[in-house]
């Protein structure tokens, strides 16, 4: 199935959407998990429409990467099971 450009906007602010997710959730697979749906994209897509995808993606990309990691704590201090350390104390 060859998509719309109307179809191919909505792909494309989906993958915004998902690049976003995977930059929070998943950012050690980000990139190639965002490179297999705008490969996906383009197979989907007429050829015309090749590289309106390709920057669309690519500036996703740049600026994602801009973007501080959500959740990175450095020199964070943590306990195994600090509840076993209270009853300890008590």
């Amino acid at each position: 199935m060859v998509l719309t450009p109307t179809m191919i906007e909505s792909e494309i602010s989906k993958l915004r959407g998902l690049l976003q997710i995977l930059h929070d959730d998943q950012p050690d697979v980000m990139e190639e998990v965002f490179r297999f749906h705008v490969n996906n994209l383009i197979g989907h897509a007429p050829e015309d429409q090749h590289p309106r995808i390709r920057s669309c993606a690519a500036e996703m990309l740049e600026a994602i990467r801009a973007q501080p990691r959500a959740g990175v704590i450095h020199g964070a201090q943590f306990q195994l099971m600090p509840e076993l350390e209270l009853a300890r104390t008590a």
